[in-house]
């Protein structure tokens, strides 16, 4: 997705965003450190820090930084922000960004991406044809991640205190979103079976700060914040 909105399908055919849907992408757990004290593992290539408990509060994980413009896909943000997960899971299996969305499973223009990629990734906006909008939705790439051997989970509807403890057990998310978390834009109620917010992005949460109650995010437009 660009930082654009992404142009609509003609009257009655939609584009569906479903918020909070996420994918939880399995990690190895590194056992806590001395309390309070902030390292880089081998293992996980992962800072983390501990509170006198031994508890993790402060997790944040060496993700890839893709930026999907850079390379082209326009509309690719949700297997770019993949990508950028499988460097931090060394699972990129020698394969480039490009080898990646070139793989993927593709449905056409006005597809259903519950199946696989709608539409092009390489697509600029102004190129989008009438009835046409592209994307994947989580449990699409879902299927291709564990057809290619990456363990994932579905965190749809989790809350966010859920998705929190997930990523201070050094688990990557995958989450769908809006552009600049802002409001969701409602198009249209029906799009296979969803309604459609037209404003839609993917990114990965690869950390948290417990102290500053802040998720650290990669996002494959606006980089690493």
């Amino acid at each position: 997705m660009t930082i654009k909105k992404k142009k609509l399908f003609k009257k009655r055919i939609v584009i569906l965003f479903v918020l909070v849907a996420c994918l939880l992408i399995f990690t190895l757990i590194v056992n806590p450190k001395n309390q309070e004290d902030k390292k880089l593992t081998s293992a996980s290539k992962t800072f983390v820090q501990t509170d006198r408990k031994g508890k993790y509060d402060y997790v944040l994980m060496k993700t890839g930084d893709v930026n999907q413009m850079t390379i082209g896909a326009y509309q690719g943000c949700e297997i770019v922000s993949f990508y950028n997960a499988l460097v931090y899971l060394d699972k990129t299996q020698g394969r480039t960004v490009t080898d990646w969305i070139e793989s993927l499973p593709y449905v056409g223009w006005g597809g259903d991406p519950g199946s696989g990629y709608a539409g092009n990734p390489w697509t600029s906006d102004e190129d989008i044809p009438d009835g046409g909008f592209p994307t994947i939705w989580p449990t699409a790439l879902m299927s291709f991640a564990q057809e290619n051997n990456i363990q994932v989970a579905d965190l749809s509807g989790k809350s966010i205190s859920e998705i929190k403890d997930a990523v201070l057990s050094e688990h990557l998310v995958e989450m769908w979103v809006t552009i600049d978390f802002d409001e969701p834009n409602i198009t249209y109620d029906d799009y296979y079976g969803y309604k459609v917010v037209a404003n839609t992005h993917a990114v990965i949460l690869d950390g948290y700060n417990e102290k500053k109650n802040e998720f650290h995010v990669t996002d494959p437009i606006k980089g690493k914040y």
